[in-house]
């Protein structure tokens, strides 16, 4: 040190070059060792690809497996057949060469092989397969090769597939050849482009378009459905490109792009002769540069110096690009603009000086951050004022000018009076040392009739003061910042929304959310005067009108009971639709006398025809009334007394308005407790089936039995089916119960000796919502009883959702060769209609007819009329309920073929039927001695 300080202190400006010097060196040196110049270099590269895009020759086709293909064929991996196939499809097209992309180096099955080896032997094709050099072991110490099978390399050439991954995950080379258990594998690029194999690595030209490489779809060309002359002496490489396959790697200018797309533009770069060589610049000459350019940034000023050095760096670039876009050579400039730069830098620490410099920062940082601040609040989303600690606004932005409806604003009396005086409250308690207030809502009406929603909130904050005026000191004062922002569209939004979950959207009525908080409130408030009555009521004949005219009409209808119980129920507290055509109303009444009489008014305006889109259409109403006068009661409890009675009303056939009465509860347990009872059943094998027999009026023979399914509980004893079925129909187990009856009627009928029908009763809800047609070919296929020998009785309730699907059941079932009976014709929804459409083979008359058929006129011409429709249209008849030889004489005579009842047998076991059926007939002599 004693030999240079001296120097130093006679000429410190060599000082100051040497300690340039070593920035500028200490700069480059840092940047290569830190992969910084590596990435500069690689970017810099990729930005003089995409000055230019170099079109593909058209000689190479690529082959996509993409997800198309993958969804029409299915499967993966696919049969290697497949690809046998598409070699086929490739030679019929014209291809010169086809390069397989996909890993065959293991054993498919002994057939799939065998299939693609003799596509690969028989056609004409010069055909390369995949191979590659993977790690041997899990540390990765060795490696081996993968090769595809021996069988598929007999008539094919294994090409190498190996790519190098740069250190940011980039493919930039591809190897001519790569090294293969000592043995060299050229690259499959090589092949292609007929280049011999060598060492070293070829840079790829992402100059060339990969976009505008020629492709096809793999099941395309399988199926033949890619022009000829477009593959005609082409090479064709076959890979994978569907993202699930995950043959995926990053490029530069494209970024994601399939291994067969790199493969291909390793090819073309080789075919157009742009195989990239990387030319790094020599340190001998970096530091020849180095030397000469910090000679002359020495003698030159700051202004020339700089300018000298961009020009050098653009000179650089220029020379670059010229030699990449010209001849593929790849010139890595980034330490020569490195090394421009740190001259820059000294350059301008020597003009400056390092104090000034850090002044011209934080100025300029200052300044930046100020005019950062100054966009910020002048472009903001929200309104933004600023005002000081004498609240005088000192700045306030367009946006707020704006939401408050003011040109400008200099004063806290200037503003909106609420907002002005809550700015002043709050600054005063934050000088308390109390804390900030919650952000506030405010609604200002301009003149114009408008109205806006403004959210705003209010934050003081603390400053640092100082004294610029005579005879003030300083000291911290007191600023706020009054943010506004307009909430006018979030507000409707909001209200909207809650309007929309408290309100049914049909009809704009309340809905069961609605009608729970109304009670609610009633209940915790005080009692009103005589009580409230909770009104429930719902349409009947609804669904039928709903399903004949349309869900536009009957959303009309549903529309238009609402204007009417709001017309009617004028005194309601609300009136909420709770279901599909379920309506409650909350109406305070002086007492249940009252709450009756606005009932009974509701259902007769309900019951006024409706008038709608040339429609008159008529519904009924049944209502339930649930009291409350001040006792205790909670929500659950009035709603369910509501329904209780409104579940009366339509059970009833004489009441319309029905209010709840405490013993309602004791026949809704009941109802429960049935329910539960009938879901146990079938667990405790309670059902059973029986059988009625059915004779011919005119012979005696037995010629059917119907099934009838009968419970015997272990407490309520046998439980009729009148009471039971339709339970079962609403709690959906009637498609259960239906099943088991036809499997059991059908496994016992199979072994009677003789071969008569069968009849089995089918529920209309299993023709609606069940699989009946499933039912019947699981019971049919269970007992083996032929088809022709079952009869399904349906009532006429099963056509009041006639419709497309119903009829698709009736051929399913015509088809498997089932016989369909009409049952209790005439008591239901009789149309003529039904019995040409449908094919009803049997008609079955109800008893209701049968029993006055000796002592009604009426009875008997209805009984004569179904005879002479049945014998019209060629349909066999039974009647049901026979209990009288009398009986069974008139309906012979008037000509109806067959019969059941008291007269000839109760409802028997199945194994009494193989009985009867083994005896003399027992129906003949009863019928021959009432004919006598």
């Amino acid at each position: 040190m004693a030999w240079f300080s001296p120097i130093g202190k006679r000429n410190p400006a060599v000082l100051r070059r040497a300690a340039g010097g070593l920035f500028v060196a200490a700069a480059i040196v840092f940047a290569s060792l830190s992969g910084f110049l590596r990435t500069v270099d690689d970017r810099l590269a990729e930005l003089r690809f995409q000055t230019q895009s170099i079109a593909p020759t058209g000689d190479v086709v690529l082959v996509d497996i993409d997800a198309r293909s993958l969804a029409k064929i299915g499967v993966w991996p696919w049969p290697r057949r497949l690809h046998g196939d598409l070699l086929r499809a490739a030679e019929r097209a014209g291809a010169a060469r086809v390069a397989f992309d996909i890993d065959f180096s293991t054993v498919s099955t002994p057939e799939q092989d065998r299939a693609f080896a003799a596509a690969l032997a028989e056609t004409r094709i010069e055909t390369f397969l995949a191979s590659f050099v993977q790690a041997d072991t899990v540390a990765g110490r060795t490696v081996r090769a993968s090769f595809p099978i021996e069988l598929l390399l007999q008539n094919s050439w294994p090409a190498g597939v190996n790519v190098p991954v740069d250190g940011d995950g980039q493919v930039r080379r591809f190897p001519f050849a790569i090294d293969a258990n000592g043995e060299t594998l050229t690259s499959m690029p090589s092949l292609l482009a007929d280049r011999e194999a060598g060492p070293g690595l070829l840079g790829i030209d992402y100059a060339i378009a990969a976009e505008r490489l020629p492709r096809v779809s793999y099941v395309d060309l399988l199926r033949d459905r890619v022009a000829p002359e477009s593959l005609a002496g082409k090479t064709l490489i076959v890979g994978a490109s569907a993202i699930e396959l995950r043959d995926l790697f990053d490029v530069p200018v494209s970024g994601i792009v399939s291994g067969s797309t790199v493969i291909a533009l390793a090819t073309e770069s080789l075919l157009q002769e742009r195989a990239l060589t990387f030319l790094a610049t020599p340190w001998f000459v970096l530091a020849g540069m180095a030397f000469i350019v910090f000679a002359c940034a020495v003698r030159l000023s700051s202004r020339y110096a700089i300018a000298a050095l961009v020009g050098l760096a653009v000179t650089a670039e220029m020379l670059a690009l010229y030699l990449q876009n010209g001849h593929a050579i790849v010139l890595e400039t980034a330490a020569i603009h490195v090394l421009l730069a740190a001259c820059s830098i000294w350059v301008l620490f020597r003009e400056f000086g390092l104090r000034r410099v850090r002044l011209w920062i934080a100025r300029t940082q200052a300044a930046n951050s100020q005019s950062v601040l100054e966009r910020v609040l002048d472009d903001g989303f929200h309104g933004v004022a600023i005002l000081n600690e004498r609240l005088q606004v000192t700045r306030i932005n367009r946006e707020a000018l704006d939401l408050l409806g003011l040109e400008s604003a200099n004063r806290l009396d200037e503003l909106p009076a609420q907002i002005g005086q809550h700015v002043a409250d709050i600054v005063a308690a934050f000088e308390r040392g109390e804390g900030a207030g919650k952000p506030a809502v405010h609604v200002l009406h301009f003149a114009t009739g408008a109205e806006r929603v403004v959210e705003y909130s209010i934050v003081p904050f603390w400053l640092s003061g100082f004294a610029d005026r005579p005879g003030e000191t300083s000291g911290d004062i007191v600023y706020a910042t009054l943010t506004l922002r307009d909430i006018t569209e979030r507000q409707k939004a909001h209200d909207h929304i809650r309007f929309m979950a408290l309100h049914d959207s049909l009809t704009g009525l309340g809905n069961r959310r609605a009608l729970e908080q109304a009670l609610e409130n009633i209940l915790s408030g005080p009692t009103p005067d005589g009580g409230v009555a909770l009104v429930s009521f719902d349409l009947d004949r609804f669904k039928a009108v709903n399903d004949a005219l349309g869900h536009a009409i009957g959303d009309e209808v549903l529309k238009e009971t609402a204007r009417r119980a709001q017309e009617t129920l004028v005194a309601a507290l609300l009136i909420a639709r709770t279901g599909g055509d379920e309506f409650t109303a909350v109406v305070p009444a002086a007492s249940l006398q009252t709450a009756r009489f606005l009932a009974a008014s509701l259902v007769e305006a309900i019951c006024e025809p409706f008038f709608l889109s040339g429609h008159r259409i008529g519904v009924g109403t049944s209502v339930g009334i649930s009291w409350w006068d001040g006792q205790a009661a909670t929500v659950t409890s009035l709603m369910r007394h509501a329904d209780v009675a409104l579940y009366r009303a339509k059970q009833s056939i004489t009441e319309q308005v029905v209010a709840f009465e405490p013993f309602m509860d004791g026949d809704r347990l009941e109802r429960l407790k049935l329910e539960e009872d009938l879901t146990q059943a079938f667990e405790n094998n309670e059902f059973r089936v029986v059988y009625q027999p059915q004779f011919c009026l005119s012979s005696g023979k037995i010629v059917g039995a119907e099934a009838l399914v009968r419970w015997q509980h272990p407490e309520r004893g046998f439980v009729s089916p009148v009471d039971f079925i339709p339970v079962a129909e609403e709690m959906g187990l009637i498609h259960r119960l239906g099943g088991w009856v036809l499997d059991t009627a059908c496994r016992e009928a199979k072994g009677w000796p003789l071969p008569i029908k069968i009849a089995v009763n089918v529920s209309a809800i299993q023709f609606e919502t069940g699989d009946l047609v499933a039912a019947v070919r699981q019971a049919l296929d269970l007992s083996g009883l032929p088809p022709e020998r079952l009869e399904l009785e349906i009532t006429e309730s099963a056509f009041v959702e006639e419709s497309d699907g119903l009829k698709a059941i009736f051929d399913e079932l015509l088809a498997i060769g089932v016989s369909l009976a009409l049952d209790d014709f005439g008591t239901g929804y009789s149309s003529l209609g039904y019995l040409h459409r449908f094919p009803i083979s049997k008609i079955k008359i109800d008893r209701s007819f049968v029993m006055d058929i000796l002592t009604s006129n009426r009875a008997i011409a209805v009984v004569h009329s179904i005879m002479a429709l049945a014998d019209g249209l060629g349909i066999p008849t039974i009647a049901e309920g026979i209990e009288t030889p009398e009986q069974a004489a008139m309906l012979r005579l008037s000509g109806c073929d067959d019969g059941q009842g008291y007269l000839f047998a109760r409802p028997i076991e199945g194994q009494a039927v193989v009985e009867m059926m083994a005896g003399p007939s027992l129906a003949a002599p009863t019928m021959l001695a009432a004919a006598g």
